[in-house]
């Protein structure tokens, strides 16, 4: 049986060390783990000069065509349209010529902008998309579900959104949240140990957040927590306290709130080894946030072994299990607060800790693409 090939489609700067990048590098390694001839396609940026095995840390290379382009991501809407088309114009044309010469294979994007995937089900191939966001029910839009062989959406939120908006038929829409290396979680060094690594005292009880700061996230909830556990260090990896500041909504940061800064990647793991809990925040002041999000922490959280605390919303509910983390009430600091001292409390922790990492186990991005492949196959006879 000849190897499946696909070529992966992604108008974004890559490779990257944000959370896209590193979601993206990661399929594309299960890809070629699982036997595909993947290629990936991306545009002419500054990133692109830079190899994405070596940036992303991984076992293989990633075979990867670059085509012409603007690298105008963060130069304003006007300036990232045109980026955008000018990719849909060049991926398009290299596809076109990628099946005169019968290498075309299956279509493979994501949603990394809100239109430069929509010419891609004209080729003729089997083509799929996966949708990390909901989308409006225009024309292009229309014109694009109807025809794409099948979609990926990051949680049932996404899925149902999607299906009202353009009648997607049930067999062709499947839910995948993000996925976890287990293998970075391996060997995760004592808390002792880890805490001593990061310069950290080691008899502070420590609740940990993770995540590049935005104002959707509902930073602010941090903030007000740390006023009701004053015994308990907060400790936030992921932007500077000027930048906490601004997207908390926040002119004073509490005395037991430290802001520790980006972390290289390769340090996370020792991070979640030196916490006593972990924190998965959402916010019912933003949809994207409320409804829509899937983090890629949830899984790595799990495959770490530590409790989590997650804010109840419909986004995090769709993919998560009940008895796999604590949850608390999204916005409510005291909700918060009683869920972290229920973990501390030691109440329930070891049964949810295995089920949490059951979950880690079923969710890498090896089962992920496999699961992915599957449903190809599926979409492809029906």
């Amino acid at each position: 049986m000849p190897r499946t090939r696909i070529h992966y489609i992604v108008n974004a700067r890559l490779p990257h060390t944000r959370a896209y990048g590193i979601q993206i590098a990661k399929m594309c390694e299960a890809f070629i783990e699982a036997g595909v001839e993947l290629t990936l396609v991306v545009p002419n940026t500054r990133a692109s000069q830079k190899e994405m095995r070596a940036q992303n840390g991984l076992r293989v290379d990633v075979p990867t065509v670059i085509l012409p382009g603007l690298d105008w991501y963060d130069r304003g809407r006007a300036a990232f349209a045109l980026a955008s088309l000018i990719f849909m114009v060049a991926s398009f044309a290299y596809l076109l010529k990628e099946k005169l010469r019968g290498r075309l294979g299956i279509v493979y994007t994501v949603d990394m902008d809100t239109f430069s995937y929509l010419l891609l089900p004209i080729l003729g191939a089997l083509c799929f998309a996966e949708m990390h966001s909901v989308k409006r029910a225009t024309p292009v839009n229309r014109f694009f579900f109807k025809r794409a062989t099948g979609i990926i959406a990051t949680n049932s939120e996404i899925k149902y959104a999607l299906t009202e908006s353009f009648s997607i038929p049930h067999g062709r829409i499947i839910v995948e949240p993000n996925g976890v290396d287990p293998g970075q979680f391996k060997e995760l060094p004592p808390k002792r140990d880890a805490r001593r690594k990061l310069s950290l005292p080691p008899g502070k009880t420590m609740a940990l957040y993770v995540g590049r700061f935005y104002k959707w996230k509902g930073l602010g909830i941090l903030a007000d927590t740390c006023k009701l556990l004053p015994d308990i260090d907060f400790m936030v990896v992921g932007g500077t306290r000027e930048d906490f500041q601004r997207y908390a909504g926040v002119s004073q940061v509490p005395d037991n709130l430290h802001i520790a800064g980006e972390s290289a990647a390769e340090m996370i793991s020792t991070w979640l080894a030196a916490a006593d809990v972990l924190l998965v925040l959402g916010t019912k002041t933003n949809e994207q946030s409320y409804r829509f999000t899937a983090p890629m922490k949830i899984y790595e959280y799990m495959a770490a072994d530590r409790p989590i605390v997650a804010s109840a919303t419909p986004a995090l509910r769709s993919f998560v299990g009940q008895n796999e983390v604590f949850w608390y009430e999204p916005d409510n600091a005291a909700s918060l607060n009683q869920a972290i001292r229920l973990v501390l409390s030691g109440e329930g922790k070891e049964n949810i800790l295995k089920r949490a990492h059951a979950a880690a186990a079923e969710h890498t991005w090896a089962k992920r693409v496999s699961r992915t492949i599957d449903f190809m196959r599926s979409c492809s006879l029906l």
